[in-house]
């Protein structure tokens, strides 16, 4: 099943990584493909990938001796969505509210919902606050509700990120502004030292752009009332995820009607993905009102 898999950081696992997504590869091949040392004897190429490879749980020793390896049963390689109808393949929809800074910076997830969406019906929801160990701005209080005090004894995201992992994996990521959830998780998760996300992600903004053109706003709020959906628990994480999720089922349905019942159709007919403009600033209004995502098969 294509979707979201997860990788360790680093550019020369992730080099070795789509290495081994074509077969086995020798020690030997893999010092000239990724360490750049053509003509290495085996056995220091067997030393230095061993050391390069050591603790990733997605690659194994392929056969005795070191002298090759391939990537385990788990992580074999991932197909991108192809031919399958979009009604048939299966969805994450995924919605994160933060402490208003920026992800690779001083922000931090402060709840996360995640919402299954299997064969055009919506499925279950894991949602959960998140203890970042910081505190919560007014302002981010008065558009969420979440306190600071809300979050204390709540677990931290380095214990629940298997999980946050499980429901993503296999699955297409969809947020309204994909970029800024995605983004949060992978900063998230690099700071728990785990697998960063890769995967097709798709983005409900970027989808109304091309499916309701006559929408002068784009937001949540916007797209959401077009279809008739009520978002119940505004700017929470759970109530945001099961709408957009709402939003995605009909904007799936629009766009088969269209023509564009596969995943390449509905790339291409999205096309190239909008320049970001000047930021503006303010209530997470870059967040809901602007994105830099539509549909990807990359990191």
């Amino acid at each position: 099943m294509t979707g979201v898999h997860f990788a360790p950081d680093g550019v020369l696992v992730r080099r070795a990584l789509r290495r081994l997504e074509d077969g086995p590869r020798s020690s030997v091949e893999l010092a000239a493909e990724v360490l750049g040392m053509h003509g290495c004897p085996p056995t220091m190429a067997r030393r230095l990938v061993a050391q390069l490879l050591d603790g990733i749980p997605e690659v194994a020793p392929d056969g005795a001796g070191g002298d090759a390896w391939r990537l385990t049963g788990g992580a074999r390689r991932i197909a991108k969505p192809t031919a399958r109808r979009l009604h048939d393949l299966r969805y994450a929809v995924v919605d994160v509210e933060t402490n208003g800074g920026v992800a690779e910076g001083s922000g931090r997830v402060v709840e996360i919902a995640i919402v299954e969406v299997d064969r055009g019906a919506i499925g279950g929801c894991y949602s959960t606050l998140v203890d970042a160990g910081v505190a919560i701005p007014p302002w981010i209080t008065r558009l969420t509700g979440i306190r600071t005090e809300m979050t204390r004894g709540a677990p931290s995201f380095s214990q629940i990120c298997d999980r946050v992992r499980g429901h993503l994996r296999g699955r297409v990521f969809v947020a309204h502004n994909a970029a800024y959830d995605w983004g949060f998780l992978r900063a998230e998760m690099r700071r728990a030292g785990a697998g960063l996300p890769r995967g097709p992600r798709l983005c409900t903004v970027h989808m109304a752009r091309r499916l309701l053109p006559g929408l002068e706003r784009r937001g949540l709020d916007s797209v959401a009332h077009y279809y008739g959906i009520e978002i119940r628990e505004r700017h929470r994480a759970r109530g945001d995820a099961v709408a957009t999720a709402r939003v995605l089922l009909r904007m799936l349905a629009d766009a088969e009607r269209r023509g564009w019942t596969t995943w390449p159709a509905l790339r291409k007919a999205l096309g190239p993905v909008p320049r970001r403009g000047r930021r503006r600033q303010g209530r997470h209004s870059e967040r809901h009102e602007h994105a830099n995502d539509g549909t990807s098969d990359g990191t």
